[in-house]
Formats: structure tokens, sequence, C-alpha cells
């Protein structure tokens, strides 16, 4: 089952990749109120969820990101229409049970929250596993439906026509400054970032084709800087033994996606991303063809990136 949702993932991102580019991982609008978002539930999707909704939203032009499953649709008090009834979006959610060792047997899922996992047996060794399973859900967007009213959401507007564009200079700013030791430097005509340094070096705004440009490469090293030891210890980063290995290009992966997401939530457009963006697909489209846990790896370490990039 969990293979076949891979699969299903899998898929759908390469096709995303090959007709949209990179900015198949951009959100649909700019602005975090235009992320998918569960109308039933009154909060925002999280994981390669965010990439399968917009992908979809934008695959069928839909104007709203909101969803429900059939059950939140019937709570309301609306209804599928007839037609889309077989047009959902599978999404998924991940399970965390627990093995017991003693037993031999799985615990049941409403005793899941009563078990301590750091209990131990006689023997000292660990008493419980954890494990995890993929649920799926199936979901319609709020425009396959009636009697569903979408939620009006608060935009955000950016003005990007100023140097520095102040929303994506309040963001990166931000981020810095509550990691205490990690610095942004402009002391060297390339852009990095150095773990053993904990510093992201750029180079000078007034280099790039325009600021969006240079925010969107900005974006992409403090994506890097977040799999440091200290913060989000991304084995992708850490684990790295020369430039071009697999690892590596893991983890540029987890880093463009990254940027590409901030760049669309910020509205920002940078000019030179269509060619930039061509030269990841080639590659991406022919690595992930089979390799799609790594596909949903890269996703959800996006997803974390951001998140902690926000916060």
């Amino acid at each position: 089952m969990q293979n076949q949702i891979f699969e299903k993932i899998n898929k759908t991102v390469i096709e995303g990749l090959k007709a949209k580019g990179l900015s198949w991982f951009k959100p649909w609008k700019s602005g975090q109120a235009n992320a998918p978002f569960n109308l039933a539930l009154d909060r925002f999707y999280n994981g390669f969820n965010i990439f399968i909704l917009n992908f979809e939203m934008i695959d069928k032009g839909y104007e709203y990101n909101q969803w429900l499953t059939w059950n939140q649709v019937m709570a309301k008090g609306g209804r599928v229409i007839e037609a889309e009834n077989k047009k959902y979006t599978p999404i998924t959610r991940w399970n965390i049970g627990y093995f017991d060792n003693s037993t031999d047997k799985f615990v049941p899922k409403k005793l899941v929250k009563l078990v301590n996992p750091n209990e131990r047996m006689s023997n000292g060794n660990l008493r419980y596993r954890k494990t995890f399973s993929l649920t799926t859900f199936h979901v319609y967007n709020v425009a396959q439906c009636t009697g569903i009213e979408p939620k009006v959401m608060d935009e955000v507007v950016s003005d990007v026509t100023n140097e520095p564009i102040e929303i994506a200079e309040t963001l990166s700013k931000s981020y810095i400054d509550k990691q205490g030791s990690l610095k942004l430097v402009h002391l060297e005509d390339s852009a990095y970032y150095s773990p053993n340094r904990d510093i992201v070096n750029m180079p000078k705004i007034n280099t790039f084709v325009d600021a969006d440009s240079y925010y969107k490469v900005l974006f992409h090293e403090l994506a890097h800087s977040t799999g440091h030891k200290d913060r989000l210890n991304r084995k992708t980063l850490l684990e790295v033994n020369k430039w071009g290995d697999t690892t590596y290009a893991k983890e540029e992966l987890v880093a463009e996606i990254s940027a590409m997401y901030l760049v669309g939530m910020l509205g920002l457009e940078p000019k030179d991303n269509e060619s930039n963006s061509q030269a990841y697909i080639k590659g991406w489209c022919k690595y992930l063809e089979d390799k799609p846990k790594e596909c949903v790896y890269a996703m959800q370490q996006a997803t974390k990136v951001v998140d902690y990039i926000n916060k």
C-alpha cells in the first residue's frame, strides 16, 4: 500500500516537473493564506500534501485552495457534485504506532497515547519500537461541492519593486537573527553555505539580474543552513562526502524546492528562474523516475525548511 502511494506521488511530481519546471513547487498564488487549507478543520495542510494539492489546483483551474473529505462536506451540510464523485484527490497522513517487544504485538490504536516510549524491560532493552504507516484520504476542492462557501482569507500584499525587497529582507533577517551563530556575508562572488563556519555567503544584490533573483538564491542557501546539526540536523546536508555525490544531489533538491516555495509565498518572480529551472528538470526527472521515496523525502524536508524559516 505504501509503495503504491509513493509511486502515485512520484508520478504526479514527475508530470508536474515536466509540465511546469521547478515552478511546480511554487504556491498557486503568493501568500500563506493561499496555501492548501482544510475548510472543515480550519487549518493548513503540511508535508508533501501541500505540493499535491497545489498541483491539482493549478491543473484543474480551481479558484480556491480549500479542501474537504466526503464526510466533512456532508457534515457541513453540503454535497459533492455528482459528476465530481470520482474526481477526488488522494492525500496522505503518517500515523505513528508502537510495537510491544514484551508481547510481540502491535499496540492498539486507542492505547498508543498511553505508551511511554522510554519504558524498558527487565533486560534493559526498550519495550516499545516506534512504527510508521501511511493512511490515504480522498479530498475534494470546494469548487467540486455545492452548499459549501469558501473561507475568505487575508491576502498578503507585497511590493516587489523596491531594492531591497522589504518583505523578503524581513523574512531572511528574522530567520538569521534567531539563529545566533548563523551569519550572512557578502565577501566572495559566489553563493554558498558553509556548515563548518555556519555562514551564508552571497554576491552583492546589484550583481543579480533583479532583486527577486537575489532573494531566490539567498533562500536556497538559507534552506541549506536549516540542515545544521543544531537546527533540523538534516542528513543530506551533514553526510555529503563530495560535490556531486548522491547525498549532495538530494540536499540540492531540498534546497531548491524550499527556495521555490518561499519565492512563491512572497510573490517574487525571479527573471533567471526559467533557465535555471530547466537545468534542474533534466537531471531530476531522470533521477526520480524510479526513486519515489527520495522524491517524497525531498518534499517532506522542504516543508520542514519552509516552516523553520517562517517560524
